[in-house]
């Protein structure tokens, strides 16, 4: 049966973080060359698209805004990798919402997402995501790519921990419970060192 308390965060919930009152931020290189990947042309995209040849500017207005309404810190610990999440009809995870996993993975594949305070519930504040690419693997499992970074060394640690466990978490836009897996971490960045300032 569905829970009838407020939805936890997930990361198929985005807020729209409250305005910083005028302050901008220097933004993270590492994030900004993966939401590079986040331009949508002509309100399409496809599931492995090349991206352009050219590399984008670090230092792109459209990025530099992203970064501002989302709060990426100056300095961030990243971590790039795959994961897989199970959803279901209900909390108690007994049926697999087929409908709510595949539109779910093709929102991602045209759309990319990026979650200003992933997984707040498990991690604390402050940790941003992006995910970029789905893929089902199973009838009960989609797997996921994403980049993942937090000003916290200890919140990314945590993230690669395999032994970390996630609470099911409701996904209204989707009308799906999820359950997500460990995170597999396949490379890991530290804050990149040069000057701090707006």
């Amino acid at each position: 049966m569905p829970s009838t308390s407020p939805p936890s965060p997930s990361t198929r919930t985005l807020t729209r973080p409250s305005p910083r009152n005028g302050i901008r931020t220097r933004t993270s290189l590492l994030l900004i060359a993966a939401l590079a990947g986040i331009a949508v042309a002509g309100g399409s995209a496809e599931v492995g698209a090349t991206p352009p040849p050219e590399t984008p500017a670090p230092h792109s207005p459209f990025l530099a805004e992203v970064a501002e309404q989302i709060a990426l810190p100056a300095r961030t610990w990243t971590a790039w990798g795959t994961h897989t999440a199970k959803g279901y009809t209900t909390e108690a995870a007994d049926t697999t919402n087929v409908e709510g996993m595949r539109a779910d993975c093709e929102n991602i594949n045209l759309n990319k997402k990026l979650a200003a305070d992933f997984r707040s519930d498990v991690f604390g504040p402050g940790v941003k995501g992006f995910f970029y690419r789905c893929e089902r693997v199973a009838r009960d499992t989609n797997k996921y790519w994403f980049t993942i970074s937090s000003a916290d060394r200890a919140q990314i640690d945590e993230l690669c921990d395999p032994r970390t466990e996630y609470p099911i978490v409701y996904d209204e836009q989707h009308d799906t419970y999820w359950l997500d897996e460990p995170f597999t971490c396949t490379r890991r960045a530290a804050p990149a060192h040069g000057p701090r300032g707006a």
